[in-house]
């Protein structure tokens, strides 16, 4: 073989080594980018058993809300008792649809009904009326659940794992202690009624 051929074929067959480098380096790259992307769009597999419970819980809750305010705005003798569940509705389905959302991002199938405990307290109001159903609508729908989903947002915002829930968390807690403090407020305002009434 001559010189001339000779390099030739040694250029060619370096050509060659380049080549296949390059294919098998594009190929590793393209698998490592694979991966990436099925770490990210397999998010939900990252979103912890406490955020997943903290988002399955307010859901519940704020569809309580919502529920009972419905049932506080027929039933209710108040005015006072009618303003706070029309506000209850108003901020409380603000709340569920920004959790829902949240919740879609991270394929978190939220409750799409009230528990049975959330149930038998609506059946247990429903049977009431006039005064009796306005001091229990804001005892337990106003302070007990509200001082529950107090707890629930605070632990949330401060120990949290998901970036979103707990911005979510941190943006209502606000709002339900708002609330907590209207119920705590009526409430107050009932006590002194009531005992205004046996002085009488």
């Amino acid at each position: 073989m001559g010189k001339g051929n000779k390099l030739g074929f040694m250029l060619s067959a370096a050509l060659m080594c380049t080549a296949l480098l390059a294919s098998t380096a594009a190929a590793q790259n393209s698998n490592s980018s694979t991966t990436g992307m099925g770490v990210g769009t397999g998010q939900t597999a990252t979103v912890s058993s406490s955020d997943r419970k903290f988002a399955m819980t307010a859901a519940m809750g704020g569809m309580a809300e919502v529920e009972t305010a419905r049932l506080a705005l027929t039933k209710a003798s108040s005015d006072s008792v009618k303003q706070y569940a029309q506000k209850m509705i108003d901020d409380h389905t603000a709340a569920n649809a920004e959790l829902m959302q949240i919740a879609s991002s991270k394929g978190i199938t939220l409750p799409s009904a009230p528990d049975a405990k959330h149930r038998a307290m609506m059946a247990k109001m429903g049977r009431l009326s006039g005064a009796a159903f306005d001091r229990e609508y804001i005892m337990m729908a106003g302070s007990k659940d509200h001082i529950k989903m107090e707890k629930l947002f605070r632990d949330e915002n401060m120990k949290g794992k998901d970036a979103d829930l707990k911005a979510f968390a941190a943006k209502t807690l606000p709002v339900v202690q708002m609330h907590l403090q209207m119920a705590r407020d009526l409430h107050g305002s009932m006590s002194g009624m009531k005992g205004m009434d046996h002085s009488k």
